[in-house]
């Protein structure tokens, strides 16, 4: 059994997940996490399949040609069996972090710069952006999970990431997440 992290990318449609994923069940292969999106009509799927060694050259040849039938862009890569068997563990503690701010370039960067600089592993990350009902004008919505290091002191990371809010003029939130 092989980890295979597969992305696909192209023009959004009814039916494509169910188009997608059919190889995968055909061949006995595990679905074990994904995340699919539509991005303003292009549709983006990542997810990671657990996928049996006899099966390795029809499913990626399977795969290949829903691709091609669909108009995506396709990549698999495979995890070598060692990496893939051990998975690799952030020991720390889990929050959720949202920034809401007018849309404006810089604004992920400049978050998770901070966050690289103390440790903190970003474990999940979305963003939006999306006409406010009142003016029309971009509301900018950031969301993460993350993972800060038990070293890291969470009064000292709430206030680097308090002072980046103020420059960029937005709006955050920082709360202990659970483990679920």
């Amino acid at each position: 059994m092989k980890s295979w992290v597969i992305t696909a990318v192209g023009p959004d449609r009814p039916g494509l997940v169910g188009r997608l994923t059919a190889p995968l069940q055909e061949s006995d292969s595990n679905l074990a996490d994904s995340r699919m999106i539509n991005l303003r009509g292009q549709f983006a799927v990542l997810l990671l399949a657990e996928v049996p060694d006899e099966c390795e050259v029809s499913l990626r040849k399977a795969l290949e040609g829903v691709a091609a039938e669909l108009g995506l862009r396709l990549e698999i890569h495979v995890q070598e069996e060692a990496r893939s068997s051990a998975h690799t563990v952030t020991v720390g503690v889990p929050y959720r972090l949202r920034i809401f701010a007018m849309d404006q370039p810089g604004i992920v960067h400049r978050i998770t710069d901070v966050l690289q600089r103390a440790s903190v592993n970003v474990e999940e990350l979305e963003t939006r952006s999306e006409p406010r009902p009142q003016s029309g004008a971009p509301l900018f919505s950031l969301e993460l999970r993350m993972t800060v290091p038990a070293e890291v002191g969470i009064r000292e990371l709430r206030a680097s990431l308090t002072a980046v809010c103020d420059e960029l003029n937005c709006d955050l939130e920082l709360v202990r997440a659970s483990l679920t």
